[in-house]
């Protein structure tokens, strides 16, 4: 169990970091709600591209209306070490630099208590879909430290 766990948990720290700045349409229901200007339940082309020319903004780090390797990659770097940070903060709980394999323990078994919706011991497909990193994020880091 503490393998499946720790694998998990490492699948959710590290996934996305690669995919995160790739172009993508929305999949929630939320996001197309969000991106969804005139409320017709679709999102047409010109709904979309002022998110596309907001992300598109944040590579051109010169305003050169181009992205070069160099933007490309220092933006990339900079979502990894925003991402490197918030889950060092997140595993060490008692905040003196270091993970140690407790701490480390600690957020598996949280995150996979959580994903275990029905509460059986072991997480299904079903239950792995429906697990919100977010949400669980936001309560476990309300949770006082033991």
């Amino acid at each position: 169990m503490k393998l499946i766990a720790a694998l998990a948990t490492t699948l959710a720290l590290t996934t996305g970091t690669a995919w995160a700045d790739e172009p993508y349409l929305p999949r929630s229901e939320k996001a197309v709600q969000k991106l969804d200007a005139n409320k017709d339940g679709r999102i047409s082309p010109d709904e979309i591209k002022p998110r596309m020319q907001r992300r598109f903004a944040a590579f051109d780090a010169n305003g050169d209306k181009s992205v070069s390797t160099q933007e490309f990659d220092a933006m990339l770097q900079k979502r990894i070490e925003q991402r490197r940070l918030r889950y060092f903060t997140l595993m060490d709980a008692n905040k003196d630099g270091t993970i140690t394999q407790v701490e480390f323990d600690r957020v598996a078994d949280a995150m996979f208590d959580n994903a275990d919706a029905d509460h059986d011991g072991g997480v299904n497909l079903a239950e792995l879909k429906s697990f919100k990193r977010a949400q669980w994020r936001s309560g476990f880091l309300a949770k006082p430290v033991n």
